[in-house]
């Protein structure tokens, strides 16, 4: 009996990062793998990857990983599932009758499975590379994966808006606008270590750039061309307050000339100006303030959902509805057609339905995981531990990703949740790297 408890007691005794078995991390980081090349095309294969990733991650933080006990996205986890809690029983009391049988408490918490995934990553130097190219190599396989292929493009180019099976246009948009995102971010890094890179690399460049195009989601072409003109700034005022003398009107010329020749690229597009103007009626009305009068258009039903929402969000604006409260808007809001009302359950917008979700309380605390991932991250690359690549990545998936959630409310379905967790396990993990100093 002794024998048996001494052995119980060794195998929970908490032990160094170093004392891994190696089999145990390069297990955890191939199903980290799989899951990001797989998630897209292979959900059954990812579903048991992810599993085990997770499985595994949980275990390794608690046996190897006391160095990080406690971290303050521990504590998230816990006022995430506290939050959900506070929701539905206020919910239940308050409006019985809309309120949900039971809380879901996934509805939050599952913002942080990249928390045991960011382990395995953190184990290994060059593990954050594989883990982001695999999903971004399953995502530009999709098209002859979940799609049809050269026909659904050539369909694309002939006017046809496409997506390729990835749930909707909007959510393609999503993930070639992140991958692009992220060749940009990463041409230099990727140059360095060989030149042969920079033909594969301009075409899939161009390849991301052409989905895009021919998507057609007009809010991914604004939520790039925002994120473009906030990192152009960027670079050209780094830029300018180093030079001097010609230099300031070269870089500033340089500047305006880039922001003036796509502008003209932009406004002479057929294809674009088509697309936006399909909204002219809708963006006319508003620009009158005439909210009454704004058509059911794509962007009007958005419109309306989001007037809508104001009233629920007035009446429980601290905790919200629950997690259920963004359908209950398009439900119980009785002045809306009857065919919305049936058709479209969710408000496009991940802060309106934060907002109706869980209050103002929901809201802040999405907003502060963005804080804190920022502080922790840019902490690490002003003492030089992280390469200011991946702080530029950051910004620009922030810029891209905020922009994109104004119009879907993409942290609630899978589509969101997994290139969220993607991209904040690799983030997390360069953190964990920099901060203890694994050295292998």
């Amino acid at each position: 009996m002794t024998s048996v408890s001494t052995s119980l007691a060794n195998a929970f005794k908490r032990r160094t990062p170093a004392e891994q078995p190696t089999w145990l991390i390069l297990l955890g980081i191939f199903s980290i793998a799989l899951y990001a090349f797989t998630r897209t095309g292979f959900s059954e294969i990812a579903g048991v990857a992810s599993a085990i990733a997770t499985l595994t991650g949980f275990w390794g933080l608690f046996k190897y990983g006391k160095v990080v006990n406690s971290h303050i996205l521990f504590r998230f986890v816990w006022v995430a599932i506290i939050i959900q809690l506070i929701s539905w029983g206020l919910s239940q009391y308050v409006t019985p009758e809309w309120a949900e049988s039971s809380p879901k408490l996934d509805k939050l918490t599952r913002w942080f499975v990249f928390i045991p995934l960011a382990w395995w990553v953190a184990q290994r130097k060059n593990a954050i590379w594989l883990i982001w190219g695999s999903a971004a190599l399953g995502i530009l396989v999709s098209p002859w994966v979940t799609g049809e292929g050269i026909p659904e493009i050539i369909r694309g180019l002939d006017g046809e808006r496409v997506f390729f099976g990835l749930r909707q246009a909007q959510h393609t948009s999503l993930f070639f606008g992140i991958i692009l995102i992220g060749f940009l971010c990463f041409t230099r890094t990727l140059l360095t270590k060989s030149k042969w890179l920079a033909i594969p690399l301009f075409l899939a460049i161009a390849y991301c750039i052409l989905i895009i195009y021919i998507n057609s989601s007009r809010q991914a072409w604004l939520a790039l061309l925002i994120t473009a003109f906030f990192m152009t700034s960027y670079f050209t005022i780094k830029r300018f307050n180093r030079a001097t003398g010609k230099q300031k009107f070269v870089t500033l010329s340089l500047f305006l000339a880039g922001m003036l020749g796509l502008s003209i690229a932009i406004t002479s597009n057929d294809t674009i100006v088509n697309r936006v103007m399909e909204e002219k009626e809708a963006l006319g009305a508003i620009a009158t303030l005439d909210f009454d009068d704004v058509p059911y258009s794509s962007f009007g039903i958005r419109l309306h959902s989001w007037v809508a929402a104001t009233d629920f969000i007035k009446a429980k604006p601290i905790f919200g509805w629950g997690s259920n409260g963004r359908s209950l808007v398009m439900k119980k809001t009785e002045w809306l057609p009857d065919d919305i009302r049936k058709d479209f359950g969710h408000l496009h917008n991940i802060y309106i339905e934060m907002l109706v979700n869980f209050g103002i309380v929901g809201l802040a605390f999405y907003i502060s995981i963005w804080v804190v991932m920022a502080k922790s991250l840019f902490k690490q690359i002003r003492v030089g531990k992280i390469e200011k690549q991946v702080g530029y990545f950051f910004m620009s998936f922030l810029c891209f990703w905020s922009i994109m959630n104004c119009f879907e409310a993409y942290q609630n379905f899978w589509t969101g949740v997994f290139y969220f967790t993607i991209f904040m396990t690799g983030i997390q993990a360069k953190i964990w790297r920099a901060k203890y100093n694994f050295k292998s």
